[in-house]
């Protein structure tokens, strides 16, 4: 199986993060990391990013009544929430999304891209890096390409994210939210 080296972020994201939000960012990892392989982890991490970004779409008042009763962390919260519309919320998310896949796979600290789950992942971060590393790792070899667009194709909430990130430079993304409208890759 083919394995490409992941060269490591040259600025972390969470560099200037309030320490809540670390300790948030801390709270995903984990959950992504206890993955026994990356198909789990995948699993993990686009449940987990749907459901913020369900709980980003939230009223501030809905979000208060949901904290009174659950006794785990919440995202960290700006009260520019308070005036946002469902479009706005939708739009943060799309925008916030590659920061948390970003943050969380730089906390996993990995060193190689060697599946295509991990790959497809990969794709979602706004680490430059971690899209040259799943790109470079789909090119290495046709078959591997392939098994990411399959994946694209088969699990629904991957191709919600993946329709839904806005991740800068990301060539991978674009070719993989082509396979999805039926276009070649």
């Amino acid at each position: 199986m083919t394995s490409i080296p992941i060269t490591r972020p040259v600025r972390s994201v969470l560099d200037e993060a309030p320490d809540n939000l670390k300790a948030f960012v801390a709270s995903l990892t984990g959950m992504v990391a206890q993955g026994a392989n990356w198909m789990v982890r995948k699993k993990t991490l686009c449940d987990t990013m749907l459901s913020l970004g369900a709980y980003l779409s939230m009223s501030p008042e809905e979000k208060r009544r949901m904290a009174d009763g659950l006794g785990r962390d919440l995202p960290p919260d700006d009260d520019a929430d308070e005036g946002a519309d469902e479009g706005e919320a939708s739009r943060r998310f799309s925008e916030m999304l590659p920061f948390y896949v970003g943050a969380i796979l730089e906390r996993m600290d990995e060193d190689r891209v060697a599946s295509a789950e991990q790959a497809a992942v990969y794709v979602l971060s706004i680490h430059p890096e971690h899209q040259a590393a799943a790109e470079a790792w789909m090119m290495a070899d046709p078959r591997n390409a392939k098994a990411v667009r399959r994946i694209v194709k088969a699990d629904k909430r991957f191709a919600t994210l993946l329709k839904t990130a806005r991740v800068p430079g990301g060539n991978a993304v674009r070719s993989l939210a082509r396979s999805l409208e039926g276009e070649p890759g």
